[in-house]
């Protein structure tokens, strides 16, 4: 018996041990093509001297498989299912352990991760894959498009029929776009007296998201439709001039030029 105690004395000094202590998920910046930034922190707790030494030996590693590994923590993961989503420019930034106490043996930790969510495209056109990215759009009037909430493009804890499960240290909130309109938001968060309202960001924690749903609209100005749309016709004739056709227009549009040049000098000379 006193060795099996002195056994598991020696384990519990070499075991690494984590516990979350908070997730904050927020996405924000979202663009007109219903991709997204996504900024995650990840702070734990660690107990011992072997955790704070697993954690330390990893500061300069931005592997996120690394940390997943060596943690041993389920929210240690992106909270965005690659699946669905096309991840780009990620970078991990672990913190310095920091708010040590000698005398409980813990230390704490945090992780940072940034990076964008965008939809994935078919065979590298312009057109997306149905039911990947975080939102889908919808440009149902002019000037106007609506986004809706991808549920499945969410990677969180889920009950067995898939509805997402945020505990009290999980914090999911989502920046709507400047001048949106929340249009559905389910469950409703309390600061969400009514719909259809403008509202700058939702958050939830501490609830289970049975039927998800997020619905908003972003109107476009007059200003910048315009804007669009003769920045259309520019990238258009650049990409014709840089084809290799690109020759042949640049010389039918000078004899275009020149013909209605001639013609006009001769009607003056007609009519002198």
């Amino acid at each position: 018996m006193r060795k099996a105690l002195i056994l598991l004395l020696l384990f519990s000094l070499i075991h690494a041990e984590f516990l979350i202590e908070r997730v904050d998920v927020t996405i924000s910046d979202i663009k007109s093509d219903g991709s997204a930034r996504v900024h995650e922190n990840i702070k734990f707790i660690m107990y011992g001297d072997y955790s704070a030494s697993l954690y330390d030996s990893g500061i300069a590693n931005n592997e996120l498989a690394f940390w997943s590994t060596n943690i041993g923590l389920k929210d240690v993961k992106f909270h965005v299912n690659p699946a669905n989503v096309d991840i780009r420019d990620f970078r991990l930034r672990p913190q310095p352990r920091n708010k040590c106490n000698p005398i409980q043996g813990i230390c704490h930790g945090e992780l940072i991760l940034d990076y964008m969510a965008y939809p994935t495209y078919l065979n590298g056109t312009t057109e997306v894959e149905p039911g990947t990215g975080l939102f889908t759009l919808e440009a149902y009037k002019p000037r106007t498009t609506r986004y809706t909430v991808n549920p499945v493009s969410l990677s969180f804890t889920t009950t067995p029929e898939g509805n997402i499960i945020l505990d009290d240290t999980v914090y999911l909130t989502i920046r709507l776009p400047t001048d949106s309109v929340l249009l559905d938001a389910n469950p409703q968060p309390s600061e969400v007296p009514e719909l259809p309202v403008h509202v700058d960001s939702l958050s939830w924690s501490d609830v289970v998201l049975v039927k998800f749903s997020l619905v908003f609209d972003v109107e476009e100005t007059i200003d910048k439709e315009v804007s669009d749309f003769f920045t259309g016709i520019i990238m258009a004739l650049d990409s014709t001039l840089r084809s290799p056709q690109g020759l042949a227009v640049i010389v039918l549009i000078i004899i275009l030029i020149g013909s209605y040049a001639y013609i006009m000098m001769s009607r003056r000379r007609g009519e002198d």
